[in-house]
């Protein structure tokens, strides 16, 4: 049961077509029971799987890893005795990836994603859904990676999942949002002025060779976000779509998946 709702959300060569019309119809079939079959070893379904997963021998949990037809890499993990259901997204994309005069987009758009996609377009769909269930949910951004997270009451995973991919997929970044989510930047900003390894992080890249991406201002702040954008008339909705549908995002996505499922079957 467990590997059906991962395996039809995530294994799809249609997400390498994210940004045409209609991408959510392509990639999550949540209606299809066929979609969330998992393939026996050797199966030809587009993807590699793999059961041989190195484990400690107190270690009971099952484990299966999968390599996606679309790059992604998945280690699902089958445990019965948890009391949550859990998944994590890791995009080895980060802050080094900004456009040099967008600094701050890889942290924008993670705060942006949050904000409805077209299955779900409701601004709060996602936290009121993990909410409702026991759940929780938050995410980061690094300087070469972006991680996504949320746990939720075990029974309730599948529908989490399919709120979670739509993210990746069909994100509405609605204009609305944008100027309310650039003063949450900025406010996050003020606050990390106050903090001391937040200043020394900040003292390492502006120490550093200003053509190195390691230089660049992460966090983002009102400047680099609005202020500057809107005197180079950039508009900084199309540059974060442009981000999301990146090839680079689209194959650089590592999954994991905890379930309470008693096999992988």
């Amino acid at each position: 049961m467990f590997v059906r709702c991962v395996w039809g959300l995530f294994l799809s060569r249609r997400v390498a077509s994210v940004a045409s019309k209609s991408p959510c119809q392509r990639f999550i079939r949540v209606s299809s029971t066929d979609a969330y079959m998992m393939p026996s070893d050797g199966a030809d379904h587009g993807a590699r799987v793999h059961n041989n997963i190195i484990q400690s021998e107190s270690d009971k949990n099952l484990y299966r890893g999968l390599e996606l037809s679309n790059g992604m890499k998945v280690l699902l993990i089958s445990d019965p005795s948890t009391d949550k259901s859990a998944a994590a997204l890791n995009v080895q994309v980060g802050y080094m990836s900004d456009p040099w005069e967008l600094p701050g987009l890889a942290h924008f758009c993670e705060h942006m994603l949050f904000l409805g996609t077209e299955k779900y377009p409701s601004e709060n769909e996602y936290h009121k859904y993990l909410c409702q269930h026991a759940g929780s949910s938050n995410a980061f951004t690094a300087s070469d990676h972006t991680c996504y997270y949320f746990d939720v009451a075990p029974e309730n995973l599948e529908p989490a999942l399919d709120r979670f991919a739509a993210f990746f997929v069909c994100p509405l970044f609605n204009e609305d949002a944008t100027d309310r989510e650039v003063n949450a930047i900025h406010s996050e900003h003020i606050k990390n002025m106050q903090n001391d390894s937040w200043r020394l992080k900040q003292l390492e890249a502006s120490t550093a060779d200003p053509k190195h991406d390691f230089s660049k201002f992460g966090s983002g702040n009102k400047t680099t976000l609005d202020a500057i954008p809107k005197s180079k008339g950039l508009m900084v909705r199309d540059e974060l779509l442009s981000f999301i549908h990146s090839g680079t995002l689209r194959t650089s996505c590592h999954l994991s998946c905890l379930a309470k499922s008693r096999s992988m079957t």
